[in-house]
């Protein structure tokens, strides 16, 4: 089995019984009116907050579908929640998620529609099917539904959102590094404007240094420098239309943090720790630990204070060695694939939270349970290509392979039709 096929194993479910055929759920595909009288709140106001809804009751979510591993990542977290129906709002015509076992249907908006007119089309999915919730899941979700959260909620619930200022800033590496100087947030040493007098400024940091894309995922793009003469050359060499920063590279350790904000209060959160090596330079981890850290809490609750956040994130943070500080790197301002982790292993999923705060239901007190948590597919390679004395001992309870068979039908249509 290759590493191709194992992949397609990686974000299995709950157990499911497996179709004798692979047949796309019917999608629901309205024709969207386009008069904004159809969109916005008959008044023109925005609708007053809904009461909160009876806890234990059926739910039903509209997912605003994002790329294939978060989208799974998050249908996951969702099945596992008994009382809560998905219905799956795509742009893809071809989405591999219209075989899904982890939905009720696959609801197609066209990708060339206005704002307006996506608005109408999940207005009219919403009446349909009777939904309470919307859950955008990405970055570009987030940002529809903060910039449309007035018309939006006039006829949905949608989870705890910032503002778009904030939003902004914490998506934007640039904008974040800036805020936190100027607040004296712990992080690193940043040169946010790679183009003017970089060489007076590389005078005020210290070697080796990291050049960041500030729109980079996954540690995509980053190079490491141990001079100047060559970061001058790189940077002169970058396309007029790129934006990088440059951050000192930190002696110590990475550790995440994943949270969810209710009007400014932590409500939910796991801290997590790389326990193997990434598969390349910069990459996240291939197995992670959850762990108890007071000082990285103190550090998240911080910037998130500061922000005035309300809603999810992922915060990459790294452990200064030489300062003894724990320092903010970057904040995901979305879900992150390891929410999968989060949900199996810490015990806190976090989108079926985010479903109970938008119906104003109460949560439980921040918590969660320590414990290791490895995709299957990199828990196959370890046991097969592992060595060492300190070998993990990962176990199959570690992985999501109790569920391998609960949805295979996406996996099974992407890995055959992707090239």
């Amino acid at each position: 089995m290759n590493s191709d096929q194992l992949n397609l194993l990686e974000y299995a479910g709950a157990n499911r019984h497996l179709p004798l055929i692979l047949s796309p759920r019917p999608p629901f595909a309205p024709e969207p009116p386009t008069r904004e009288k159809d969109i916005l709140p008959a008044d023109g106001n925005v609708p007053a907050p809904k009461p909160p809804r009876r806890e234990g009751a059926t739910c039903t979510v509209l997912v605003l579908e994002s790329n294939y591993r978060l989208t799974g990542a998050v249908l996951f977290c969702l099945s596992r929640q008994k009382n809560i129906r998905v219905h799956l709002v795509s742009r893809n015509a071809a989405s591999p998620y219209r075989f899904s076992h982890y939905i009720r249907q696959w609801h197609y908006c066209a990708p060339g529609q206005s704002d307006a007119e996506f608005i109408a089309c999940m207005r009219q999915v919403a009446a349909a099917t009777q939904a309470e919730v919307l859950l955008p899941i990405d970055v570009a979700g987030m940002r529809f539904t903060i910039a449309h959260q007035p018309e939006l909620a006039s006829f949905l619930r949608v989870l705890p959102l910032p503002e778009s200022e904030a939003y902004e800033i914490a998506t934007d590496k640039s904008k974040l590094g800036a805020f936190m100087q100027q607040r004296g947030i712990p992080a690193p040493d940043t040169i946010l404007d790679v183009r003017r007098n970089l060489a007076a400024q590389l005078d005020t940091i210290e070697f080796p240094v990291l050049l960041k894309p500030v729109d980079g995922i996954g540690g995509g793009g980053i190079e490491l420098f141990h001079n100047r003469t060559a970061l001058l050359k790189a940077v002169a060499a970058l396309p007029a239309d790129s934006n990088y920063i440059i951050q000192n590279c930190i002696e110590g350790y990475d550790i995440d943090c994943n949270v969810l904000y209710q009007s400014g209060k932590l409500v939910a959160y796991s801290i997590q720790k790389g326990v193997l090596p990434a598969a390349s330079a910069y990459a996240p981890t291939e197995a992670i630990e959850f762990v108890r850290n007071e000082a990285v809490l103190e550090v998240v609750n911080w910037v998130m204070t500061a922000l005035r956040w309300n809603g999810v994130a992922h915060l990459d943070l790294r452990y200064d060695a030489r300062t003894r500080q724990m320092k903010v790197i970057e904040i995901n301002t979305r879900f992150w694939l390891t929410v999968v982790g989060s949900a199996v292993r810490a015990q806190v999923n976090f989108p079926v939270l985010a479903c109970r705060a938008a119906l104003g239901q109460s949560l439980p007190l921040p918590s969660f349970a320590l414990g290791r948590y490895i995709p299957f597919p990199n828990y196959v390679r370890y046991k097969l290509f592992g060595s060492g004395a300190n070998k993990i001992p990962f176990t199959l309870r570690d992985t999501t392979l109790a569920g391998m068979l609960g949805d295979p039908l996406p996996k099974l249509y992407e890995f055959f039709t992707t090239d």
